[in-house]
């Protein structure tokens, strides 16, 4: 497995693979050291802190300071940053963290925390997995199981279908759209944004289903890393916790709990809450939209969690939850994301633009500002959203409680035939390979 991974790492990287070997090396020596009990708390407080500037230096290098056409770039060198830097640097600080706080002890065996940081399914895009929850698993002798293989097969055409064939799909029919906003209707800008929310589900769900299922291939079970039905949750705080989960728990407890510590002022809270959320903007990029971004995730939610009271009593009282349980429960469910769908698109935009200039001439056109006469609404359109409904329905059947695999091994044989005949069609006939870019790769 470290053969694997270390030969993984070197396809992608190069030469830059010998950055994730150091920071590993650091990352050994300074575990020990931060366990070692003759250190007072002042000085293993002083280590960790060392430890995590030396450890995020490369990361900060790479993306902040010679990163090509960013608005907030210092210097403009045409490098490469090594592949899954941001990645393997965030499982570092988490585990020196986790070491200082004794909530686990340091890796003895180099070979396994080598592993750890540089797991292949994992390398590129998460899932970002805690200490705890692999390394035990890597240490763990596996014996074959059928239900692993098939669970991973699973995992495996279930992210192919999502990744290769809605959202290439979905990227053709967005791409021109946020590349000339000014030659497409309001609406198709607006529609273009909409669907870019599920592209970016597709996309970076569907490579981790296929990370979660090269892993399972092993024994190796990683964390669920995306509700099943992101794109129809009812809210701006359902749809952050259900986004890219490991990440964003990441922020949340060694960013926002760290800062929190020990403060019971709720405005002093909430500004803790902007500052995590605009570092969470700034690790995708050193982009001014960037930050937009995560200003407008907090503004959202933190408008939600002061008015919740408030829309409940209000929903109540216009009837929605009356209209007979059933219905009305249904009813106000559709409305609430519908809002929360068109919340999003005030969000979302800057994200795809990733630069200010691009965002302005990008909303400038959704509000009607200088808009054209293109309209979306094409066959290939059609064709997506028929092939969006089978992946809606596949999730609707899953719930939240089951992935796909224990989902397909709870069906007959006949079942699961048929189910994966059909995506496999799916994927060979309608498949982009040669287009579906990852889009979360540059981050």
């Amino acid at each position: 497995m470290l053969v694997a991974s270390i030969l993984f790492n070197l396809s992608w990287s190069g030469k830059y693979w010998i950055v994730w070997l150091v920071l590993v090396l650091i990352c050994y020596v300074s575990g020990k050291a931060l366990s070692n009990q003759a250190y007072s708390k002042k000085h293993r407080k002083i280590l960790l802190s060392l430890s995590i500037a030396i450890c995020l230096s490369p990361l900060l290098f790479f993306k902040y300071l010679v990163p090509v056409h960013n608005s907030m770039s210092l210097v403009a060198l045409n490098w490469i940053a090594p592949i899954g830097i941001s990645y393997y640097t965030f499982l570092i600080i988490g585990y020196l963290y986790d070491v200082y706080r004794k909530y686990i002890k340091p890796e003895s065996h180099l070979g396994y925390l080598m592993i750890y940081l540089g797991f292949f399914p994992t390398l590129l895009a998460g899932p970002l997995e805690r200490t705890r929850q692999l390394v035990p698993q890597l240490k763990a002798p596996k014996p074959y199981e059928q239900d692993n293989i098939k669970g991973g097969i699973y995992f495996i055409v279930w992210g192919l279908f999502k990744k290769i064939v809605l959202a290439a799909r979905l990227g053709d029919l967005t791409g021109p759209v946020f590349d000339r906003p000014e030659s497409y209707t309001s609406m198709s800008v607006t529609l273009a944004i909409l669907l870019f929310s599920v592209q970016l589900y597709c996309d970076f769900s569907g490579y981790c289903d296929i990370a979660t299922g090269s892993a399972r291939l092993f024994g190796i079970r990683l964390s669920k890393n995306f509700s099943n039905r992101y794109y129809f949750t009812p809210s701006r705080t359902e749809s952050w916790t259900a986004w890219n989960i490991t990440v964003t728990s990441w922020f949340r407890d060694y960013i926002f709990f760290n800062i929190s510590k020990g403060v019971t002022n709720q405005k002093r809270l909430e500004f803790n809450r902007l500052v995590t959320f605009i570092i969470t903007g700034l690790w995708h990029g050193p982009s001014w939209s960037f930050v937009i971004w995560g200003a407008l995730q907090w503004v959202y939610i933190n408008i939600e969690m002061r008015t919740k009271q408030f829309w409940q009593k209000f929903y109540a009282a216009t009837g929605l939850v009356r209209l007979g349980m059933a219905i009305g429960t249904q009813a106000h469910h559709v409305w609430r994301v519908v809002v929360r769908l068109l919340t999003g698109t005030l969000i979302m935009g800057w994200f795809r633009a990733a630069e200010l200039s691009s965002g302005v001439r990008l909303y400038s056109s959704m509000f009607g500002f200088g808009s054209g006469v293109t309209s979306l609404l094409t066959s290939s359109f059609l064709l997506t959203t028929a092939l969006f409904l089978v992946m809606d329905f596949y999730n609707y059947k899953m719930g939240e409680q089951e992935d796909i695999a224990s989902f397909m091994l709870k069906k007959s044989a006949a079942y699961r035939t048929v189910s994966m005949l059909l995506l496999v069609q799916l994927v060979l006939v309608f498949g982009r390979p040669s287009v579906a870019n990852f889009y979360y790769i540059q981050f």
